[in-house]
């Protein structure tokens, strides 16, 4: 006689993410720069995480280029000077800028570094802005791991960095569905941050992978549910939920206050990626030709003290709507 079928247990959250950071638009462009990071941090590269608007043809445009994150076990190791590799510890992670030439065709992308232990720190509980707990939030892949153990050091990470921001998100909401509260999450981001790219692009970040925020933000949100964080509102036959206030973790005032923190935080790191980044304006006026179609140019005496004259050209886009500084409340 046949015993009842046991069923199997349902995947854990970072067990699902693993298995959709191992997919991604694996190109030639994206085959040459895993090669340089492998070359460049050898046996100290975990991992390298690709993110943003490149992820999908959805979201990216004809100017867009890639963002990765490179983890290493240890920043001593990625060079020979020590006042270099001690400073990574400032503020991580640190953003670089890599141009590679490859069949006569130039190739471009940034990236950040970032030591495992720093990852860890910065999307966990513990976290001291949003910086990489709010990109850690939204889809993204890891396109080399050195092995297994890499691969769900990242699945963690970013189980832990969605947990968390969803978690934040509920003292911003009201009434909501799943489809709100997850670009609730998303806006984080653009919350804690000065930057050119406006809310649309949480409605294309979105629409790019919107099968997996709803499968990984929709157990997080049952979770949270069965946790009595947030209960079900009204007789609509759309599910809309509101938060209990009492039992959520964070108050409105200590979002209010954690995202002032961030972007402190934010503009505390630009002195530094003037540094790390080498043609950082340049960059930063290419990015806001390709949002924007705005041309700045800049002389070559005012490159120098940029930071001390710049602030009328960001005054004069602020005022017109070309950044976004976004507040909770308004």
């Amino acid at each position: 006689m046949a015993g009842p079928e046991l069923k199997e247990p349902a995947p854990s959250i970072p067990e699902l993410i693993a298995g959709f950071i191992q997919q991604y638009p694996d190109d030639e462009e994206t085959f040459l720069f895993r090669n340089w990071f492998a070359q460049r941090y050898g046996q100290n590269l975990a991992a390298v995480i690709f993110f943003g608007s490149c992820l999908s043809e959805k979201s990216r445009s004809a100017t867009s280029f890639k963002d990765f994150i490179v983890v290493v076990d240890k920043y001593r190791k990625t060079g020979n000077n020590p006042v270099k590799w001690l400073s990574h510890w400032i503020l991580p992670p640190d953003l670089f800028h890599l141009s590679l030439q490859k069949g006569g065709s130039g190739h471009e992308c940034k990236y950040y570094l970032i030591s495992t232990r720093q990852l860890m720190d910065a999307a966990g509980p513990g976290a001291k802005d949003l910086y990489l707990l709010g990109r850690l939030s939204k889809r993204i892949a890891v396109i080399y791991h050195r092995d297994r153990e890499s691969l769900e050091l990242i699945a963690q990470a970013q189980a832990r960095a969605m947990r968390g921001a969803a978690e934040i998100s509920l003292a911003l909401l009201d009434v909501f569905d799943l489809e709100k509260f997850i670009k609730a999450v998303m806006r984080l981001s653009y919350l804690a941050e000065t930057r050119l790219e406006d809310e649309r692009k949480v409605d294309s970040l979105y629409a790019a992978h919107e099968l997996f925020y709803r499968s990984i933000y929709g157990r997080i949100l049952n979770d949270i549910v069965s946790q009595g964080m947030v209960r079900p509102e009204g007789e609509s036959r759309a599910l809309l939920l509101r938060a209990v206030g009492a039992k959520i973790p964070w108050s409105r005032r200590e979002v209010d206050e954690f995202l002032v923190t961030s972007r402190k935080r934010f503009k505390a790191r630009w002195p530094k990626m003037i540094i790390t980044v080498d043609n950082w304006l340049d960059q930063l006026l290419a990015k806001l030709d390709r949002t924007y179609g705005i041309k700045i140019e800049i002389p070559a005496w005012e490159r120098p003290v940029i930071l001390i004259t710049g602030w009328r050209h960001y005054f004069r886009l602020k005022k017109q709507g070309k950044i976004h500084e976004h507040h909770t409340r308004e």
